[in-house]
């Protein structure tokens, strides 16, 4: 039988949508730059670079050359991922009451995003995680999103951002946006269906 609505597949994004990572995030580039002596850049700045992958992160902060930057970023990074990111509220408990096979579809790099949710718990729950580096091509790419859903028929991407919205209408696939992330200003307002909470996906899907 199938799920509610017909979904055979659950493709999420993962920071601003399963995870709170801006802090870890925003901590990791400030202490990358003052340790490459680049100028200091503000929180907000930094916070609405996220979700494009490292190096969109690291050209939006900082000047060129970046190279230096990035290689620093991901070690320090990888040291701190765990440090103050944190599911939303309700995410554990809601992906194991829903029934659907379940994929994490992200522009972080695979390896960071593997152990976030290995971390926190919720792997056991995803099928596969996909990252930035999975593919040639990254979000909001079709190509990335039809190489991760495979032969799936009627898949839902659910996400925070603009990308994630562009993603799904390249793939020619239904979005569900979630209010509570890193969006910005217009971007959730183009969502077929918006939740403002995570576990408003169960109503939605049931």
């Amino acid at each position: 039988m199938c799920p509610a609505m017909g979904y055979d597949l659950l493709v999420f994004d993962l920071d601003g949508t399963l995870i709170d990572s801006a802090p870890d995030i925003i901590a990791s580039v400030e202490r990358t730059l003052a340790r490459l002596g680049r100028p200091a850049v503000g929180r907000d700045l930094i916070r609405a670079a996220i979700g494009n992958g490292v190096r969109k992160l690291i050209e939006r902060t900082t000047p060129p050359p970046i190279e230096p930057v990035i290689e620093e970023f991901m070690r320090e990074y990888g040291a701190h991922l765990l440090d103050g990111t944190r599911l939303y509220p309700g995410v554990a408990e809601t992906l194991a009451a829903l029934p659907h096979r379940k994929i994490i579809l992200t522009n972080k790099p695979v390896a960071l995003s593997r152990r976030i949710v290995e971390g926190l718990g919720i792997a056991r729950h995803f099928e596969a995680v996909h990252g930035g580096d999975s593919f040639p091509v990254r979000k909001p790419d079709p190509a990335c999103f039809r190489a991760a859903v495979g032969a799936a028929k009627n898949p839902l991407m659910i996400g925070d951002s603009g990308t994630d919205i562009e993603t799904a209408r390249n793939a020619g696939v239904p979005f569900c946006g979630v209010s509570y992330g890193y969006w910005k200003p217009g971007e959730i307002g183009a969502a077929e269906r918006v939740v403002d909470r995570f576990d408003q996906l169960l109503g939605l899907l049931r």
